[in-house]
């Protein structure tokens, strides 16, 4: 079996709540590879040890998508004596060597003793590997700054001991799930599923909520959605796209209100629907990818007057962003080139041609009142598709 220990940062923060993370962080990892196959997993002095029979590499990419993992190493075990440490040492380092295209010239050896009855302290076993390995490899240099070779050694209690060659990092963040359920309002575009990404690694669990405007936009802007929510599906264990068509609530919108207010009353619908929703999955936030000024709906005025329909908060990630770091952040999210193509979603239709900058909430509400806003509501929620994606049974995610 192939030993890999996790890491984690933030949740080792946790006080008395610690054990909840950990838990919780734990039943997120089997639930993320039990496309894999089985796999052990356990605790020890803030480290998660996972034991697999798979292959390594796909196992590998999927921890580094899964929020509250810090890094994580392939390791080999050895007990705490030094010969043998010396040996699984060595071992290493001369694999590695043999990987390489161009000869590595530099290493350091890192120690750390969570076991305070071994001899030596983290200093001393480090000098003292590091001996060893320039007596078997003398051609090395020592380099306790830039190494090319950083040589792990972790001592645990009970003669146990761990050696590894780097520290793969993760997402960080908290486990999915331990911040609570929110509705992320994703679009087809650059922004939401960004601004999705950023509270999941959070820990918060997103489900998603779409608005398709068929047949004034096709399917293919339906589709680019789908491909979103399945990537962004990567980095919590289960995920829900909602689909809700939109073009009877705008066509009344066109036909009944102010050219001017039409976004704002967009966004306003999108919220009313909203709040049925997040009451059926019991969510407690809205998620959103605004950023001030970006777009007209998106002046303060404007965000005033489209959230005064929600009885949550609604939370904005990228609010103070500039669209060129959003899109820093598509790409390394990987969603930057399911976003850019070309199909238009539901906020392109009937847009204003000269819109609303500086909206008044009383004038958005009277223009409002030109609706039947329930029934619209009633109507659309009835036709409303629900998708579900799981991360288990996605293995085309991690080949």
């Amino acid at each position: 079996m192939q030993q890999i220990v996790i890491r984690y940062a933030e949740v080792g923060l946790k006080g008395k709540n610690r054990h909840w993370f950990e838990s919780l962080l734990m039943r997120n990892i089997k639930k993320h590879l039990a496309v894999f196959g089985q796999c052990q997993i356990s605790k020890i002095h803030g480290r998660i040890i996972l034991q697999i029979d798979s292959e390594v590499q796909p196992v590998q990419t999927a921890l580094q998508f899964i929020p509250g993992i810090a890094n994580f190493s392939i390791t080999e075990a050895a007990s705490h004596d030094m010969t043998e440490l010396a040996e699984v040492a060595l071992s290493l380092t001369r694999r590695f060597l043999s990987e390489q295209p161009h000869a590595a010239t530099t290493f350091k050896v890192s120690a750390r003793r969570s076991d305070k009855t071994f001899p030596m302290n983290s200093m001393q076993l480090a000098a003292e590997m590091g001996g060893q390995i320039l007596e078997k490899l003398p051609d090395l240099k020592v380099d306790l700054h830039r190494p090319q070779i950083d040589i792990g050694i972790e001592i645990w209690p009970k003669n146990r001991a761990i050696l590894y060659l780097e520290k793969i990092p993760g997402q960080g963040g908290l486990p999915s799930g331990s911040a609570g359920k929110v509705i992320s309002l994703i679009s087809g575009g650059i922004d939401s599923p960004v601004a999705s990404w950023f509270m999941m690694k959070r820990g918060c669990s997103a489900v998603f909520l779409h608005f398709h405007s068929f047949p004034f936009v096709g399917e293919q802007s339906r589709q680019k959605v789908i491909d979103l929510v399945t990537h962004l599906s990567r980095y919590q264990p289960e995920s829900t796209l909602i689909i809700v068509p939109f073009s009877d609530i705008q066509k009344a919108i066109k036909a009944d209100c102010s050219e001017k207010n039409r976004t704002l009353l967009y966004r306003r619908m999108m919220y009313h629907i909203g709040e049925k929703i997040r009451s059926r999955y019991r969510a407690l936030a809205f998620v959103t990818g605004e950023a001030v000024g970006q777009v007209a709906s998106q002046t303060l005025e404007n965000l005033n007057c489209t959230a005064a329909v929600t009885t949550v908060p609604v939370l904005r990630p990228l609010i103070g962003m500039e669209k060129a770091e959003i899109i820093t952040w598509a790409k390394k999210i990987g969603t930057y080139e399911i976003s850019i193509q070309p199909f238009d979603d539901c906020c392109t239709v009937f847009q204003p041609r000269k819109p609303e900058i500086h909206g008044q909430l009383q004038d958005i509400t009277a223009d409002e009142s030109h609706l039947d806003v329930n029934q619209l509501i009633d109507e659309t929620l009835e036709k409303i598709e629900v998708l579900t994606f799981q991360t288990q049974v996605q293995n085309k995610f991690w080949i």
